[in-house]
């Protein structure tokens, strides 16, 4: 089964992921609409991956931290820079993925 690409952020992030050949696309401009796409994006059976930019990670956590501790092993969701490189120190969402997927701790160099 193919899965496809889902991402939400700013307008330019966005842009650029939909000419790459991402299939759900969302532009994040109000709360309550933003939730509901990806509430939607989550259970959605043919996504396979959420890209969500770290503004939109950030301003969402409170609503959003309650949904992916629900979801299932897919789609996977990882929280990348958004179009101005923005994205904060000290968390590395793969890193916590993997911990939680496979239950092991990923030491690098």
């Amino acid at each position: 089964m193919k899965y496809k690409i889902a991402v939400v952020g700013d307008l330019e992030t966005v842009t650029g992921f939909a000419l790459a050949g991402a299939t759900y696309l969302h532009v994040h401009r109000d709360r309550d609409e933003t939730l509901q796409k990806l509430r939607a994006f989550l259970s959605d059976p043919l996504v396979g991956l959420i890209l969500i930019t770290s503004r939109v990670r950030e301003e969402l956590s409170e609503e959003l931290e309650p949904l992916l501790k629900m979801k299932a092993f897919l789609p996977m969701v990882l929280v990348i820079p958004d179009r101005k490189g923005y994205y904060p120190a000290g968390i590395d969402e793969l890193e916590k993925l993997v911990r939680r997927t496979a239950g092991v701790e990923v030491v690098l160099g």
